[in-house]
């Protein structure tokens, strides 16, 4: 028998060294360095909706028979379901393990072969969802970042200049609203990206609380992907249930990629449960949408917040002559869960998801107790 001795470690793809493993903390683990109960956190740092999901979607859960089969692999009446809630042929529509799932198989369909072809770059429009450049490294695409501007908006000149200079097909990765700061594309944006020679793939999964959904163009665009999403608005984060709307031509390229068994059942009935439910699903995102209105009045009470204005289920705050590491010390000694951010320039911000009245007031409280 040989006694070949392999480097595994020599052997793992190089595009690995340069990602960044994500892992935040469960529950559990924040609550054991924290000292503290889990009843006792509050936890506002990952967009969640603090209503859970929808009573028919947890009966239908608690109901499911059919653990023991495969799900259905083509999604057909969650596909037709969706289809109904926002307008589109279920033709176009294709359900994935959340949205992340989507990301890597619209990359995985477009990545350059052996033989050529493909698209080779995609492009990032940093600060923004982290896993558009992950995704995109991942698939050994190469990433051109364009910075948003101070205001987060888009510099689409700079694309367009990109473009003229060198008119090579690219994928580009937008969120609107966008993450962190909650701000929505302009139409105007979107019509000169979609101009140049760009797949955009426009991310929608905080759409529902705002409005001006670009899901239903994609039938008549031949270069717009949109993506949507029942973690936030629907409180299925748990279970992983994202979509995209595609173009005929992209669709058909996709089905033969994916996964067999991408969707688990449970995922399917509770999404399906959640459309059969939307009044009350519709009426917590109308409370939400109140309460992220209360929020943002409440921090701009505090001069060393800057207050983004936001269209999605969270606030982003600059901070002023105040360093994160002081807030997040008197955010988690009260049991708070943020989410903090640097820039490259040394710049900080604070992103707080909305959650309920009596947490906006723990938010608001803390915040006041570092003024002075």
């Amino acid at each position: 028998m040989s006694d070949m001795r392999w480097n595994l470690a020599a052997l793992v793809g190089e595009r690995i060294q340069g990602l960044q493993e994500y892992a935040p903390e469960p529950l559990p683990e924040v609550a054991r360095r924290l000292g503290l109960s889990e009843d006792r956190l509050i936890k506002l740092d990952a967009n969640e909706n603090p209503y859970g999901p929808t009573p028919r979607a947890i009966e239908r859960v608690r109901a499911f028979p059919y653990l023991h089969r495969y799900p259905d692999p083509l999604s057909r009446r969650l596909r037709e379901a969706i289809g109904a809630y926002i307008g589109v042929d279920p033709a176009h529509i294709l359900v994935g393990n959340g949205s992340d799932e989507l990301l890597d198989l619209i990359l995985r369909a477009f990545r350059p072969g052996p033989k050529g072809g493909g698209i080779a770059q995609v492009v990032d429009f940093p600060p923004t969802f982290g896993m558009y450049a992950f995704y995109a490294t991942a698939n050994d695409m190469a990433v051109v970042r364009i910075p948003r501007r101070a205001d987060f908006s888009l510099d689409v000149a700079a694309v367009e200049e990109m473009c003229r200079r060198d008119p090579q097909p690219r994928l580009a990765f937008v969120a609107s609203p966008n993450n962190p700061d909650g701000g929505l594309l302009p139409d105007e944006a979107l019509e000169r990206l979609l101009a140049l020679p760009l797949i955009v793939v426009l991310d929608e999964a905080y759409i529902e609380f705002a409005s001006g959904s670009r899901a239903a163009q994609v039938p008549q665009r031949g270069n717009l992907i949109v993506l949507r999403t029942f973690s936030k608005w629907a409180g299925l984060a748990g279970l992983r249930v994202g979509y995209g709307i595609f173009p005929a031509d992209v669709i058909k390229a996709l089905w033969r990629l994916k996964s067999p068994y991408n969707v688990n059942g449970l995922a399917q009935e509770a999404a399906l449960a959640t459309l059969e439910d939307l009044d009350i699903a519709r009426e917590r995102i109308a409370r939400l949408v109140a309460e992220r209105a209360r929020l943002m009045e409440g921090l701009r009470r505090f001069p060393f917040l800057a207050v983004y204005e936001s269209q999605a289920n969270f606030v982003l705050c600059g901070l002023r002559g105040i360093r994160g590491a002081k807030v997040r010390q008197a955010m988690e000694g009260r049991g708070i869960l943020l989410r903090y951010f640097e820039g490259p320039n040394g710049e900080e911000w604070v992103r707080i998801s909305v959650g309920t009245p009596a947490q906006t007031e723990a938010v608001l409280e803390a915040f006041a107790s570092l003024q002075g």
